[in-house]
């Protein structure tokens, strides 16, 4: 998983599996099937692995917007400091227009992720903190592009200041209710 994170799909070889795993390439295709079926192996581990990241630090926040922001500024920080990005992205930028099992698991995360974001939109405005009248999808979807965003500013080696401005841009939108003051 690390090494397609690291390197992509194109770019990782299947010496480079072998020599990563320790395995030969019989051994590789015998376990394994061949890179692409590595691949997704490896994207559907990271897939679970980060949905489930996600999900934690939305829900066990005390608040739905305490619990965006952590999300959103331990990706930041997590992003800037590996300049990988996510490997969800990376696929879907890398592979998911040329691959569709690739477009599919990044479909999937995507709707997962969307999900995950509005139900902490709907969470935040039955606490008072986001304005009732603003469409719940709507803004799951926009703090997924968000996200997903910040990963791939991220690979660009941005100055530390430049994610958290688009991490505190996106609160103060989120809560703002129009009149430039913020209810969180």
């Amino acid at each position: 998983m690390q090494l397609f994170w690291e390197k992509g799909y194109e770019a990782t070889s299947v010496q480079d599996l072998v020599d990563h795993l320790g395995l030969n390439r019989s051994s590789l295709y015998n376990a394994f099937g061949g890179k692409h079926d590595l691949y997704l192996e490896a994207l559907d581990r990271y897939r679970q692995e980060d949905i489930e990241w996600l999900r934690g630090q939305l829900q066990e926040a005390p608040t739905a917007v305490e619990g965006i922001r952590q999300a959103f500024v331990a990706v930041a920080e997590r992003a800037t400091e590996s300049c990988c990005g996510c490997f969800t992205t990376n696929a879907a930028v890398e592979c998911a227009p040329r691959d569709a099992s690739t477009q599919e698991r990044a479909r999937e995360s995507f709707e997962e992720m969307r999900s995950l974001f509005r139900a902490a939109a709907q969470r935040a405005q039955e606490e008072g903190a986001i304005d009732p009248a603003r469409d719940p999808a709507a803004l799951g979807r926009h703090l997924t592009n968000t996200y997903n965003g910040i990963h791939l500013t991220a690979k660009t080696d941005p100055p530390d200041e430049v994610v958290q401005d688009i991490v505190d841009e996106t609160l103060r939108g989120l809560t703002c209710s129009g009149h430039g003051s913020t209810t969180a």
